[in-house]
């Protein structure tokens, strides 16, 4: 018995220092995006622009119901209104998150 519990406390801090390896080891990225047009109308084709630093995967909120795993989606407003769109960039097991509200006009 004394020679089980051993040996999974050994395996336990393997995977543990293997986990704070994998996840030191990669950079946190920094999320940021901007949109063309600035000021959109409802109808027209939005297109993002990904200025993210050290992301690896995207998940996009394009704030009406729409989601991308895109670099650089595009998405149209059918509707006018605020959108929050979220930008959640990844890089290993680290993370960053920018929101900001676009206004569509009629």
């Amino acid at each position: 018995m004394i020679i089980k519990i051993i040996n999974i406390s050994i395996l336990r801090n393997a995977i543990i220092l293997v986990l704070f390896f994998i996840t030191s080891s990669c950079k946190k990225p920094l999320a940021n995006f901007t949109w063309s047009p600035k000021n959109p109308k409802a109808g027209e084709v939005v297109q993002f622009s990904n200025n993210s630093i050290d992301a690896k995967k995207y998940d996009w909120n394009l704030g009406n119901m729409k989601i991308s795993k895109e670099k650089e989606p595009q998405n149209t407003y059918s509707n006018s209104g605020n959108f929050i769109v979220d930008l959640t960039v990844r890089n290993g097991g680290r993370s960053d998150t920018k929101t900001y509200t676009i206004t569509v006009t009629p």
